[in-house]
């Protein structure tokens, strides 16, 4: 299986992948690790994504996966995409679908993301399109909460050294989570001519801003005793705007935020087939039906507040080890043994 992208197709497979998880759900868990440290600790972090993006660009070349290492990846967005599919379920039966089954739920979107993933590789690429005006609304919407917040809020401690404060920036490394697709998929651009240094900065500034955004105002808005309490604070900060054309904003977002999520899972799905499929496979609709399937009901059997609490906590870790280390490790390894994807491609056809 193969298909052709554009470096602004591939920057926003990025961003979906990077976002649609996380984007209303981390940054309690930074802020109670980090307080009022927690937008240094995240611009830290930050740097250390763009110099790991810009490290992808000089050796993707050398970013080829064996047997070994795609069964671990295939592993690991599998277990990704169905911590996603439990969150989902989590937060539409707690803001619109209380008395909804969930597996109803579930099964209503997975037939959604598994009829894209069926189609045509482009729909999964292009699909992402439409989120665009969605999410400059949410950005809008989010702006009308500025007479509420308190920008002294913002004034870091630095000094307030607690045994935890370090986890801060384990926990802001969830921001840059999906950072290994880049060089998944760089294989696959129209042109292999290097992306220059200034379009990685433009795509790092994009997502920093659109996650420093979400910290600043949680920080803002909130007390550090209160975000604590909160698991979703850009949906609650959503919840206090009043509008005259909605009386629930924060519900109207929540769709906005399923739809976001629905093209992640897509566009993970289609980074899995680019992987799996990399070599034809009999019946390969059936194996990505019985793939939605297991998730699914893995995902029904999980769904409880004690283990996504428990997922939240330590899926850092392996994001930690699949998005920022093995990556390097399997370049620096493919390097030393002088294997390039193009090489690999010869000996293949």
């Amino acid at each position: 299986m193969s298909i052709q992208l554009t470096k602004l197709q591939l920057f926003l497979l990025m961003f979906v992948m990077q976002t649609g998880f996380v984007y209303t759900s981390f940054q309690n868990i930074i802020i109670e690790h980090g307080n009022r440290d927690a937008t240094i600790q995240f611009i830290i972090i930050s740097v250390i994504f763009f110099l790991q993006l810009l490290f992808f660009e000089r050796t993707h070349k050398y970013f080829v996966l064996n047997s070994f290492t795609k069964t671990l990846y295939l592993i690991y967005w599998s277990l990704y995409v169905t911590v996603f599919v439990i969150y989902i379920t989590y937060v539409l039966t707690s803001w619109i679908f209380p008395n909804t089954p969930t597996i109803v739920l579930i099964a209503i979107f997975l037939s959604v993301c598994f009829y894209a993933s069926i189609s045509r590789p482009e729909t999964a690429v292009n699909i992402g399109v439409v989120l665009i005006p969605m999410l400059f609304l949410f950005l809008v919407f989010m702006f009308l909460t500025i007479p509420n917040l308190h920008a002294t809020n913002l004034l870091p401690f630095f000094y307030d050294r607690q045994d935890t404060w370090w986890m801060g920036f384990i926990y802001a490394t969830y921001a840059f989570g999906g950072a290994e697709v880049f060089v998944v998929l760089r294989k696959y651009l129209v042109s292999n001519d290097k992306i220059p240094k200034k379009s990685l900065f433009l795509y790092f500034s994009l997502l920093t801003s659109f996650y420093l955004l979400s910290i600043s105002f949680s920080l803002m808005y909130f007390s550090l005793e209160e975000i604590k309490l909160i698991p979703e604070p850009i949906l609650y900060i959503l919840h206090s705007v009043e509008v005259t054309f909605a009386k629930r904003l924060d519900i109207f977002f929540v769709y906005i935020w399923l739809s976001w999520s629905l093209v992640a899972i897509v566009n993970y799905a289609l980074v899995m087939r680019l992987v799996y499929f990399e070599k034809k496979r009999r019946l390969p609709r059936l194996q990505q039906l019985i793939f939605f399937a297991i998730i699914g009901i893995t995902a029904n059997f999980l769904i409880k507040f004690s283990v996504l609490d428990f997922l939240n906590n330590y899926l850092v870790y392996l994001n930690i080890i699949f998005t920022f280390i093995l990556p390097v490790l399997i370049i620096f390894v493919n390097k030393i043994r002088g294997r390039t994807v193009s090489e690999l491609e010869k000996s293949s056809s």
